[in-house]
């Protein structure tokens, strides 16, 4: 990822007597001269951690094969991506997709290895970079080694938490927004060269094709960038800055964006991606609901109280640059959140960064004998300043696979059978249609889906997207089509069901089976 090359030099030792050894050195804010002292003083990484548990949520991902039964609606639906792509169909424009083209460029590599364990893989990479950076922010922020080793811990538990089973999009986003956080904190303490800006910039275009609602981050941190130049009359900096992010933007952007092109999938791209996700509609049914669960898990994870700390911090002047721009980016963040008219609770893993750096950043100061600058307590402990509430989102972990197998058991089963059947009673290349709320019907029988949006739920809610899955089953491509009796059907589908197709007696009850006649 960006900046790993800078940071493996052995001086990067955590130590107070190293701070202590030397004169303090002084820089004009207009020299391009860096701050040698910050460089000297930046905290280790630990790798041991991040190795560890990034292995135990890639072992516990959907993407296993022995789990993948466990999947939900988007998961299977991610992982149906990389089985669609891999006998040449296309996102966006072959099936419906809201995750950025390298995201499904991923998939697509995953599909070609014909096992989804590809998916497990990139995910571990993900989650071990984002955890050596997470570890570095938290020590740098709290003084504390010790510290540092226990957020990585709660990190790695919430991202479990919020995304269990992984193979979510904001999850391989993390690495990008942790590089960029970090390189944002070294460039207000002047710790980074203005040709660095070229890396922060591939990051932006690298999280933007993956999960494009967390570019929000860069969009505060470039007005963040603005004030902060130009109260120091860097404005030659700042257009220099511009430049070399746009420079590596747009190399990224043209390299990934040359597939969409050919593939002729750029506008559906736009529309599926950016505007389906960026999008905000605060007046759905279920907008309360959405502000009800992430009312409660900010709460609970304790980044409620984080956040009004931090906001009360300001007065101690200190990181305020780089804490400006996280609590807005915090904000905006949430209200894209709320707005989304179809709210998953992995999206609250895009706001793990902002919520662990607001923890630490306005902890008291403990002023110590014969120390230049104050040290923060080793005794921090972030589940008692929490009020043990973490542990509530800890008990969520066991819960979501208990609740998927008591509850939707039978549900299960029967999409098995059916699958099964299918299989057994079409060629390899026909077409079905899984009227349910999840795309495991496709990845069990091995069929491809005759819709571009692969299931009904949580779809229905546009009326273009009600018309055209009508268009697609009407064309009348789907040898089988599954229904499930639970999701209402459109009059349109229902009555060309009616017409064309002919229900099958395969002895199950919750998912109705018709054949084409």
């Amino acid at each position: 990822m960006t900046e790993i090359e800078e940071w493996n030099d052995g001086s990067e030792q955590y130590s107070r007597r190293n701070r202590r050894s030397g004169k303090r050195r002084h820089h004009s804010p207009k020299t391009s001269q860096l701050n040698e002292e910050f460089r000297e003083n930046l905290p280790s990484f630990r790798i041991l951690p991040a190795l560890l548990w990034s292995t135990l949520l890639s072992l516990l991902s959907v993407a296993n094969p022995f789990l993948t039964g466990l999947a939900d609606n988007l998961q299977s639906q991610n992982i149906y991506a990389g089985f669609a792509m891999a006998v040449g169909q296309s996102p966006y424009g072959d099936f419906f997709g809201t995750s950025g083209v390298l995201y499904y460029l991923l998939s697509f590599v995953s599909g070609l290895l014909q096992t989804t364990i590809g998916l497990a893989i990139f995910q571990f990479i993900a989650l071990f970079i984002a955890g050596i950076y997470f570890h570095k922010m938290m020590a740098y922020f709290s003084k504390s080694r010790e510290t540092a080793d226990q957020l990585t811990v709660w990190l790695y538990l919430f991202v479990l938490a919020a995304g269990f089973g992984g193979v979510y999009a904001s999850i391989f986003a993390l690495p990008f927004l942790m590089t960029s956080i970090w390189f944002l904190v070294r460039y207000f303490e002047n710790g980074v060269r203005d040709e660095m800006f070229i890396l922060y910039g591939i990051d932006a275009a690298l999280v933007f094709m993956i999960y494009p609602k967390s570019i929000l981050l860069w969009v505060v941190a470039t007005l963040v960038l603005l004030v902060f130049n130009g109260q120091r009359g860097h404005f030659a900096r700042g257009i220099y800055q511009s430049l070399a992010t746009l420079f590596g933007f747009l190399l990224i952007i043209y390299s990934v964006g040359y597939y969409a092109f050919v593939e002729q999938i750029l506008g559906a791209a736009i529309r599926q991606t950016f505007v389906y996700n960026i999008g905000l509609d605060f007046t759905g049914d279920q907008i309360l609901w959405t502000v009800a669960i992430l009312g409660g898990a900010l709460l609970v994870s304790g980044f409620l109280k984080n956040f009004f700390l931090t906001l009360l911090s300001f007065k101690n002047q200190q990181h305020i640059y780089i804490k400006t721009t996280l609590v807005l980016a915090f904000l905006a963040e949430l209200v894209f959140i709320i707005g989304n008219p179809n709210f998953d609770v992995s999206q609250l893993i895009i706001l793990l960064p902002y919520g662990f750096a607001m923890a630490v950043m306005p902890l008291k100061q403990e002023k110590q004998e014969s120390e230049e600058e104050p040290l923060v307590s080793a005794n921090f402990d972030y589940l008692k300043s929490s009020f043990f509430l973490p542990l509530l989102i800890c008990l969520f972990i066991p819960l979501r696979p208990v609740m998927t197998y008591v509850l939707e058991g039978d549900l299960h089963q029967e999409r098995t059978e059916i699958a099964r059947y299918i299989q057994e009673h079409s060629e390899g290349d026909a077409r079905i249609y899984a009227w349910d709320s999840s795309a495991q019907i496709y990845l069990r029988s091995q069929r491809l889906s005759s819709g571009s949006i692969l299931t009904a739920e949580p779809y229905l809610n546009t009326q273009e997207n009600q018309a055209q899955i009508t268009y697609d089953l009407n064309k009348n491509e789907a040898q089988f089509i599954v229904v499930n009796r639970k999701i209402p059907l459109l009059d349109g589908v229902k009555n060309n069901l009616d017409r064309s197709y002919e229900v099958l007696d395969v002895g199950t009850s919750d998912l109705l089976l018709y054949q084409k006649k």
